[in-house]
């Protein structure tokens, strides 16, 4: 199937049996101070601008991190279905780090040799168990694009792109269920939601009519109308709010023909949220991040690198592009390569500690913030399977 991203591959929008594995690498210990996830999706490779299936891929699955020390500690992996389609917010980390929720947009078709077929599951992984276990999975109505933890820990958004609608789950004695299907306009291709600090209201991203809607969120839901909706750039995709800044930052993905793209600003501490700066960043951003103290954003280029070779723009190579944020407006100040196909980019705790995810280099690339220069820190290399969505433990 032709690819040219996962963004695109999403808005065209029974999932594999979820086993699970897991080995604990070190001895359990104290809780780390934050997780991350990286999901892997074993299955995808890059032949020259166009996605093929392994016919032996390795299993799906996401590998789990404790980021308070260098090199970054592995505490495990789970073998859970993921998908490189979609935004790269398919992972979402519990506040106490106890618990991840992993979507994945599709899975290998088992009827059409090298095909994909929409995956219709949740997996709730248990990452206090040793080993890490599966503790759950639920059928979703409809293709899962991303998935979004409220900060109250009871809640999560799955926005599905396909069917213009966003479930919302909820957790009941443990278990998590879908209590509700809030439905959209008819191609609006719901992809991405984030939560503001106190959790009452949420920004949720919609390609298909250009729009990003600011909603008031009750008893965990999101409520119709929106009070308000944002125009940004093209095709607002990925999002990510800067802690209790009440600072927002979305990436317009784009049409990927070669043309620079954007991201946006949005401030949501008036009366009504606004965009109050857009700005070039470079070809097609995959993920945007924002530190928490809100000081600096951050975009991951696919930068043409999902486009075959003949093409008069192909590059061989992703970006990492790190913006200031000053007096409200966004100021390009660091930029480092990347390999080909980017995807996830986020920052750590210490709004200093930024890294981004390669699918051709199999790597989780990670940088230190100093003044403006990116100085390299160790990162995570991936022998199977290749970096397509991450999580990080709430703060």
């Amino acid at each position: 199937m032709p690819r040219r991203s996962s963004l695109r591959h999403a808005l065209l929008g029974r999932a594999m049996a979820a086993g699970w594995f897991a080995t604990c690498l070190l001895a359990s210990g104290p809780l780390p101070a934050q997780v991350l996830g990286v999901a892997l999706d074993g299955k995808a490779r890059m032949s020259n601008g166009e996605v093929e299936i392994l016919k032996t891929p390795a299993p799906d699955r996401v590998a789990f991190y404790d980021t308070a020390v260098e090199p970054w500690r592995p505490l495990g992996e789970a073998a859970v279905p993921t998908s490189f389609q979609g935004p790269p917010s398919s992972v979402a980390i519990s506040a106490d780090r106890r618990e991840a929720l992993v979507t994945a947009f599709t899975r290998a078709d088992p009827e059409r040799a090298g095909a994909f077929t929409a995956n219709h599951t949740m997996a709730v992984i248990d990452l206090a168990a040793t080993p890490l276990r599966v503790s759950q999975t639920l059928t979703l109505a409809a293709a899962p694009s991303s998935v979004s933890l409220h900060p109250d820990g009871r809640h999560a958004w799955v926005p599905h792109t396909g069917a213009d609608s966003v479930s919302v789950l909820e957790k009941r004695a443990d278990r998590w269920e879908v209590i509700d299907v809030v439905r959209f306009e008819a191609g609006s291709a719901p992809i991405a939601a984030g939560f503001s600090a106190d959790g009452a209201h949420a920004l949720l991203s919609l390609p298909g009519s250009g729009r990003i809607a600011w909603l008031a969120v009750a008893e965990g839901r999101p409520v119709l109308p929106a009070v308000h909706e944002l125009s940004a750039g093209i095709g607002p995709t990925a999002l990510s709010f800067c802690g209790a800044t009440g600072l927002a930052v979305v990436a317009n993905y784009g049409k990927v023909t070669g043309d620079v793209d954007t991201i946006s600003l949005i401030d949501t501490r008036g009366a009504l949220p606004r965009v109050i700066d857009t700005t070039s960043v470079g070809i097609s951003p995959e993920g945007v991040a924002c530190a928490p103290d809100g000081r600096h954003a951050a975009a991951a280029l696919q930068n043409m690198s999902t486009m075959p070779r003949s093409h008069p723009l192909h590059s061989t190579h992703s970006r990492l592009v790190v913006l200031a944020i000053e007096s409200g407006r966004l100021r390009p100040v660091a930029e480092a390569e990347l390999g080909g196909w980017a995807q996830g980019v986020g920052f750590l705790d210490d709004s200093r500690t930024v890294f981004a995810q390669s699918m051709i280099e199999h790597r989780v690339h990670a940088f230190r913030l100093e003044g403006d220069t990116l100085t390299p820190r160790p990162d995570l290399s991936f022998k199977a399977g290749s970096p397509a969505a991450y999580g990080l433990s709430g703060r």
